[in-house]
């Protein structure tokens, strides 16, 4: 048999922020804890000290949605090819667990994150500038503030950047190494070129229809790729070597079989979408976090002279001004003109924490003891003791939630404002020394917030799945209503929202005969709170339709707000 290779490259956009973990450098915990900073989660690292994507990262999201599908129900031809069973195909991807000494028939490469003129000194250390950095934090449920321990900062690649996917595959017999020639034969035969050439279809298929998507933050809506636009975003080579005149074509380029090969037809991803038409009308600011600078005293520049007059400027001495600086606005890149974003962490923090207070609430009514103290608990400890419905739809520490919030971007650029505030000084009655502080506001519009349900990470049962739609449409409720803000600054009257509609497709997952699309919306001249009258209307009548959870001490769907002995060994 002889052996034939292959070489497809994909050219991929992202199409949200893309962040992979490398080795993280180890944070150092004997500072004082006033003096301890944020340690970046970085990419890893090429010999040359550039972040790539891992071939072993990009290998592990492609193999997951490859299996995802062929697991469902893939067109027979698929199936002829890559086999009902997993032997074809651990063949094709490698099984260290086999025994056999064969090696995977595919190999997939990294992918380079800066070009190479971005390092042109040849080595770019971890704290050299390239790719930005979005820091985030955990919200005590509690207090209200930020967590301690809870500052976390993510290295990414912003959306709308080119890469370039390269996978290499060889059919036919593997060639051994000395120290392998003495292990028995592998007892399947090897994978055949129609075998690679229909999983490069599928793989192909995928990313085509977005059911792949790269690194860590799912959660968030980070790592999803599209093909680039243009008439060839991919391109498939084929070397025969089979024989001297294959050789030397092979050497030539070999032959583009680009147009042999027909990607499979992948529906979209099973997903329930959300989608939250909204405005806001005191602006939303979710800050950038300034670089950290050691501390030198350098003087900030003057302010400039249209920015505008201070309150009660005559008890705000000249260097008090200087110190003044203002905290400016996320952006979704680096550039001062890229559009104010509104993070999918940001949002999904905050759902969470509403979610998390609704069922503690109706958990502390329905008991009489009422409910652990968490004024002495940590938030990790308190996201890992959320209800159970919480953590379906959240998800924790060791496995992911159903729900995904994407990035929400401004629409416009908007108009700016800075917002001026001193602290008076509790003594004298006066402004306090270096207590002068501003903030940019952008009143821009924005674009719907998209809220994504993964149905296959539920539990596959009908009753638990609409217990968890009741809760999070509680929250959405709230939302509409414009008693949950959204972004920081929200108790000086920042982060107010005014929801206009809210859309609900594939609603089907829930088993209700009238599933489908559900679309709530604010007449004109009306307020959120017809949005939420409407979505609660809804919430009774799939709350009438629960069968209540077995031993639980309640009816509908906060009878699943707890996990019973009984789900728990079913």
């Amino acid at each position: 048999m002889s052996i034939t290779r292959y070489e497809l490259t994909v050219c991929l956009v992202t199409d949200s922020p893309l962040h992979s973990g490398g080795i993280d450098e180890v944070p150092d915990r004997m500072r004082a804890k006033e003096e301890r900073r944020t340690t970046a989660r970085r990419f890893a690292r090429d010999g040359r000290g550039r972040p790539v994507l891992t071939g072993r990262s990009v290998k592990g999201a492609v193999r997951a949605a490859c299996e995802r599908y062929l697991k469902a129900d893939p067109p027979q031809e698929v199936l002829q090819h890559l086999g009902a069973g997993g032997e074809d195909r651990d063949r094709l991807w490698g099984n260290p667990r086999s025994g056999e000494s064969r090696a995977a028939t595919l190999t997939f490469h990294s992918i380079e994150l800066t070009p190479a003129s971005d390092s042109a000194s040849g080595a770019e250390g971890p704290d050299e500038p390239g790719l930005p950095t979005r820091t985030g934090i955990a919200i005590d449920r509690y207090w209200g503030a930020a967590g301690d321990t809870a500052l976390f900062e993510h290295e990414y690649v912003p959306t709308d950047t080119s890469l370039t996917l390269t996978v290499t595959a060889q059919a036919g017999p593997m060639p051994l190494s000395r120290s392998e020639e003495s292990l028995p034969a592998p007892s399947s035969p090897p994978a055949t070129e129609q075998q690679v050439e229909q999983l490069f279809a599928v793989i192909i298929g995928l990313l085509e229809s977005g059911r792949v998507a790269f690194g860590g933050r799912r959660n968030a809506g980070w790592g999803r790729v599209r093909l680039a636009e243009g008439a060839r975003p991919w391109t498939l080579v084929k070397f025969s070597l089979g024989s001297r005149e294959d050789l030397l074509g092979s050497l030539a380029g070999g032959q583009d079989i680009t147009s042999t090969v027909t990607p499979v037809s992948c529906t979209e991803p099973e997903r329930v979408q959300i989608r939250i038409d909204w405005d806001s009308p005191t602006g939303i600011l979710v800050a950038e976090t300034p670089a950290e600078t050691e501390a030198s005293g350098e003087a900030q520049a003057d302010p400039s002279p249209t920015d505008p007059p201070v309150a009660n400027s005559e008890s705000v001495s000249d260097e008090a001004r200087r110190e003044s600086k203002p905290t400016t606005p996320l952006r979704s890149g680096l550039r001062g003109d890229d559009l104010l974003v509104l993070p999918g962490s940001s949002i999904r923090g905050a759902l969470r924490s509403r979610a998390s207070r609704i069922a503690r609430t109706v958990l502390a009514a329905r008991r009489d003891e009422g409910v652990n103290d968490w004024s002495e608990t940590g938030v990790h400890d308190q996201l890992a003791a959320d209800p159970s419905l919480v953590r379906d739809l959240f998800g924790t520490t060791e496995r992911r939630g159903t729900l995904s919030v994407l990035d929400t971007l401004a629409s416009s650029a908007g108009t700016c404002r800075t917002i001026t505030h001193n602290a008076g000084d509790r003594w004298t009655g006066g402004v306090a020394e270096g207590a002068l502080y501003s903030e940019e506001v952008h009143d821009v519009e924005w674009n719907a917030i998209t809220l994504e349900l993964d149905p296959n990470r539920l539990p596959a049962d009908d009753n638990r799945r609409r217990a968890a739609w009741c809760l999070l449409g509680l929250v959405l409720a709230e939302l509409a209503t414009g008693t949950l803000p959204l972004g920081s600054r929200g108790t000086r009257g920042l982060g107010q929202v005014e929801v206009k509609g809210l859309t609900v497709t594939g609603l089907e997952w829930l088993g209700l005969p009238d599933g489908g699309t559900k679309s709530f919306k604010a007449g004109a001249g009306r307020s959120g709170r017809d949005v939420a009258k409407a979505l609660l209307e809804h919430l009774r009548a799939v709350n009438a339709t629960i069968t209540p959870n077995a031993g639980a001490d309640a009816a509908g769907w906060s009878s699943y707000l707890i996990d019973t002995e009984e789900k728990r060994n079913g």
